[in-house]
């Protein structure tokens, strides 16, 4: 493929009534980019001035469209139904990734790797404004995070054991 500029020049020889050959030659462009171009500018009720007044990526972006098109190369993540499931006691991001992969191979479709999981999760969750903030003097209590089985403890000044939920 030829370089945006090459669109500007393209559309200033066509302007002039020079033929596809020609112009192809001068710029060592192929005639194909040339005749698309034309059939292009042809198709659109845009003047030639007011083409010229675009900047070149605003021209390249006029004539090829398709090349702007985000492109996804793997399935999307359900980030709402990933989070939901995080509140669920024992389940993991790993384990819903693995869920996902599973998902995606049984549709055949490609899945996307874990640390691109993770970073999709991140920003989901900052879109939304998930944050908790807790206020607590230290020393005062403990706060323990994990995932899984209810935990149990014994309190050696009581000599009683307890479970967090």
């Amino acid at each position: 493929m030829f370089k945006k500029t090459r669109v500007r020049q393209i559309i200033e020889l066509l302007q002039k009534n020079l033929s596809d050959r020609e112009i192809s030659t001068v710029l060592g462009v192929s005639r194909n980019s040339v005749a698309r171009i034309r059939q292009a500018s042809d198709g659109c009720n845009a003047e030639w001035e007011e083409l010229l007044m675009m900047t070149d990526d605003e021209l390249y972006r006029f004539f090829y469209p398709d090349k702007f098109k985000p492109k996804q190369s793997y399935a999307s993540v359900d980030y709402a139904y990933v989070h939901k499931e995080l509140s669920k006691v024992g389940v993991t991001e790993v384990l819903l990734w693995e869920e996902y992969c599973e998902k995606c191979k049984k549709e055949g479709a490609k899945a996307c790797s874990y640390p691109t999981f993770a970073r999709g999760y991140k920003r989901y969750t900052v879109s939304k404004n998930y944050t908790s903030h807790i206020e607590h003097k230290p020393g005062v209590t403990l706060e323990v995070d994990w995932s899984g089985p209810t935990m149990n403890y014994i309190d050696p000044d009581k000599n009683t054991q307890g479970s967090v939920k």
